[in-house]
């Protein structure tokens, strides 16, 4: 499964999208952004996510972007 991560500007014209997920199940779980505009994404996978080797179970992920979409 793959998961979308967007961002909008406060007129919600959207400014990027990003693609993260693994072969396995994967699942986000909270979107939220600070002041600053970076992207927070919480959730859990079963694979290995961003080069990381799967724990063998559920492994939880954090992921930050910034502003600009880049992944921190």
């Amino acid at each position: 499964m793959q998961g979308i991560d967007a961002a909008s500007d406060h007129g919600l014209d959207q400014q990027w999208t990003k693609q993260l997920g693994t072969s396995s199940a994967d699942q986000a779980y909270g979107v939220a952004v600070d002041s600053s505009g970076n992207v927070y994404v919480t959730g859990n996978t079963w694979g290995g996510l961003d080069g990381n080797t799967s724990s063998g179970d559920t492994d939880l992920f954090v992921v930050k972007y910034n502003s600009s979409g880049v992944k921190q």
